[in-house]
């Protein structure tokens, strides 16, 4: 279909009109950018909508944010041998379902994970996370390295010991991962430094 229009019409309702004639013969949906000039400027109107999605889980808490020159100076605590073996052993683990009293590959708990991890190496520790904590020296988290042991109560700010996890890397002083058999997740690592995991810390340990 063809438009006349007269020639004494100014340029911008030309301009407006063209676009609505495109609009109108597409039976597609589009997004339209009008320019209208005046004086030799030129604006742009345009509309941004972006969709944000985030997804938590209800044991775990965001980490405070560090500066960015603490993070220019990470140091990495690096692992060998026997330890080596221990963390990978129990990483072999990651995405078994937790299982109360389970020690294999088809559903296992937080101690039982840790026994059968050491026994890899050769070291026996007992089955249940309270005596656990008590099998070693017991360190500070500023001491803490792969192949400790850490432990937790079951509330903010308890002392008495009813969840255990393996130290697996030490990031400098602002990301200490261990892993563990949570009844939720299953076996996961996790970050021992987030709000969450330090408001039911109880203490690390080093058994050997």
């Amino acid at each position: 279909m063809i438009y006349l229009l007269p020639k004494s019409l100014p340029a911008t309702i030309i301009l407006c009109f063209s676009i609505v004639v495109v609009l109108t013969s597409c039976g597609k949906k589009l997004t339209v950018v009008t320019y209208e000039k005046k004086r030799g400027t030129s604006r742009s109107n345009t509309t941004h909508t972006r969709k944000k999605e985030e997804y938590f889980d209800f044991d775990e808490k965001k980490t405070p944010s560090r500066s960015s020159a603490n993070t220019s100076t990470t140091t990495v605590v690096k692992t060998t041998g026997s330890t080596l073996k221990l963390i990978q052993t129990a990483q072999s683990y990651i995405g078994t379902p937790y299982r109360y009293g389970g020690t294999s590959r088809s559903g296992i708990d937080c101690s039982g994970l840790l026994c059968n991890s050491f026994e890899s190496i050769g070291v026996k520790i007992p089955r249940s996370s309270n005596e656990q904590a008590e099998f070693g020296q017991k360190v500070s988290i500023r001491e803490i390295a792969p192949g400790d042991m850490v432990f937790f109560s079951e509330r903010k700010g308890g002392s008495k010991v009813t969840h255990a996890g393996l130290v697996t890397v030490v990031k400098g002083s602002d990301n200490i991962t261990f892993i563990h058999s949570s009844t939720s997740r299953g076996v996961v690592e996790d970050n021992l430094l987030s709000e969450y995991y330090q408001g039911i810390f109880v203490k690390a340990v080093r058994p050997y």
